[in-house]
């Protein structure tokens, strides 16, 4: 008999993954290592996902858990999703330590700004995500 823990547990990791696939990003779902957990879905080459179906919030442990899959991935971010009842899987929380998510935001700032440093790539950013915003 199949184990229904684990067959939800990998439709929402599967959910997970597809979702940011819609959304335009490259995410996968890594084959497993018995000895090296690496989370179960990886996020444009940046992020470990581990994904949690869960009644009971356990974030101290999961955060712990997902630490260490995300020096086993070799990336350099972690993030714990969660899974909100009755919803849909946008809504699913997303848990990270406020110093990582800073870390991820200063990135995302440089980047930013080194594309929008000249006016022709600013342009050119600017309607690639109009383009994009149209298309989600």
């Amino acid at each position: 008999m199949p184990n229904a823990n684990k067959q939800k547990g990998t439709a929402f990791e599967s959910a997970v993954r597809d979702l940011a696939k819609a959304k335009g990003l490259h995410a996968l779902r890594p084959a497993q290592a018995a000895s090296a957990d690496m989370g179960d879905v990886h996020l444009a080459g940046m992020v470990a996902i581990q994904c949690k179906d869960a009644t009971n919030q356990a974030y101290t442990a999961w955060l712990a858990d997902v630490a260490e899959q995300k020096v086993h991935a070799q990336l350099p971010f972690g993030v714990v999703v969660h899974k909100t009842r009755r919803a849909s899987i946008a809504d699913a929380r997303a848990v990270m330590p406020y110093g990582e998510f800073l870390e991820l935001v200063s990135r995302l700032d440089l980047a930013l700004r080194f594309v929008t440093a000249d006016p022709y790539m600013a342009a050119s950013f600017q309607k690639v995500v109009d383009h994009h915003a149209a298309t989600q």
